[in-house]
């Protein structure tokens, strides 16, 4: 027990440790968390998914929860308004993609039924919004590319959670009912578990005020959540549904109130404030780092054909991406720009956990698209970043050329001392005019007359 809690500790630290050097240099955190799951389990086996037993199943459970909370409070259903175009039509256009392509070549390559293909799909097809936030940081990209991102890795997540969770219920019922017999009870599920959060969430924001003079209050909202998970099951609802749609409540209560104030006195529900906002980040971060260590020690790198399946969906679901991104984005968008959207789009934590959820659900076959699952969040978070790193050196100039003709080419800065330098954006200073879609006019020389 005593080396258990001290590995516990040195993970949290070492987790700490590669989220810094994230920021610093870009190398994502996942990958070095899942290679030191590997070196524990796979490779020098000091640890292996059976020493978790029982335990496994619930931080799984756990983990699950707090994602789809956090994805319900950090999607902002105001962000739809603004990107009804390019954006929107990106997400829905490449995750409709995606999802059927990456079903296509695991049934045929893995041999499976249909339907769990089409699972693997939906869990593909999702970006995870932690990977892609800290590279795009060190990438000088517009506001317009970086809005379109922001807004595909939101809704993405959302996307796969809800199509993933139905078809998994879908295929937990097997053939023992009919089609539309199994319909009806997804929709029943998936009904009573929306409504009962939407209660949920408009009760707990109006009590909010009073639940925070209590002691230990903000433990009390996460301890509501997983009330909410677990009553919303009880009753019939579908448990991870409603968790999604009470954080999506607690995270647009002031649109709720401004939908609704006229009809109802609403005027006293609350947001989530920031030390509650911090409060679940902490626990996100002690959930991944160490689940994406666990998710390494239950790899099994001997599989050597399953880990080629995975970097090959890895890699084609970057091949398949790119028409998407040439004809969904405006042209307007330069091929820099176009080449940044195409690499962002590694698997993350949601991936992980609903790969971890199927494999417990779905015995048999749940293993494989575990591993095969857990292969292409490791390559595509790799050759992400790779990509990020060869675009932020200059480097890629050709695939924007090859695969974005149609979109204007990148401009090209001005030689330092000239005066033309003066009227384009400082490369390091960018980032302080975010409002401004064009580069600032020169100034007129002291003296001059003004121009008309």
């Amino acid at each position: 027990m005593t080396y258990t809690i001290l590995l516990i500790g040195v993970l949290l630290f070492l987790g700490q440790v590669f989220s810094f050097l994230f920021e610093k240099t870009r190398l994502p955190d996942v990958l070095p968390l899942m290679l030191l799951g590997m070196l524990l389990g796979p490779v020098f086996h000091l640890a292996g998914p059976e020493d978790f037993g029982g335990a496994g199943q619930i931080f799984t459970t756990v983990a699950l929860i707090v994602v789809l909370f956090k994805s319900g409070v950090d999607f902002r259903i105001l962000s739809l308004r603004g990107a009804v175009g390019q954006g929107l039509l990106l997400t829905t256009v490449c995750f409709a993609v995606i999802t059927l392509t990456t079903a296509f070549i695991t049934q045929w390559v893995l041999n499976i039924p249909q339907l769990y293909a089409f699972i693997i799909g939906a869990i593909v097809a999702d970006n995870s919004t932690a990977v892609i936030t800290p590279m795009l940081a060190k990438l000088q990209v517009s506001k317009t590319a970086k809005t379109v991102l922001f807004l595909e890795a939101n809704l993405t997540g959302v996307y796969s959670i809800v199509l993933a969770l139905a078809l998994l219920s879908v295929a937990s019922h097997g053939g023992q009912v009919s089609a539309a017999e199994i319909s009806l009870r997804v929709v029943k599920s998936f009904g009573l578990g929306i409504l009962f959060a939407l209660a949920a969430g408009v009760f707990w924001m109006g009590i909010l005020n009073k639940v925070r003079r209590l002691e230990n209050a903000i433990s009390l909202t996460f301890a509501f959540v997983l009330l909410v998970y677990s009553v919303s099951g009880l009753i019939g609802g579908d448990g991870a549904i409603a968790t999604l749609a009470f954080g999506v409540v607690a995270g647009n209560t002031r649109l709720v109130r401004r939908l609704w104030l006229s009809k109802f006195d609403l005027s006293h529900l609350l947001s989530l404030n920031h030390g509650e906002k911090a409060f679940f980040d902490e626990v996100e971060f002690i959930l991944k780092t160490l689940f994406f260590v666990y998710m390494g020690i239950c790899m099994r790198i001997g599989r050597v054909d399953l880990l080629a399946i995975g970097f090959a969906v890895a890699f084609f679901k970057l091949v398949f991406r790119a028409p998407v991104v040439n004809y969904c984005v405006s042209k307007n968008v330069s091929r820099g720009d176009a080449s940044v959207i195409l690499a962002m789009c590694p698997n993350g934590l949601v991936s992980a956990v609903l790969a971890a959820m199927i494999a417990s659900q779905l015995p048999e076959e749940g293993a494989v698209i575990q591993d095969v699952i857990y292969a292409v969040i490791f390559f595509s978070v790799l050759l992400s970043n790779l990509m990020s790193f060869r675009i932020e050196k200059g480097g890629l100039k050709w695939l924007g050329k090859a695969m974005f003709g149609r979109h204007k080419p990148d401009e090209i800065p001005a030689p330092p001392g000239q005066a033309a330098a003066l009227s384009e954006p400082i490369p390091g200073e960018t980032a302080l005019i975010p409002e401004q879609d064009n580069p600032p006019q020169e100034s007129p020389a002291p003296g001059s007359p003004p121009q008309a």
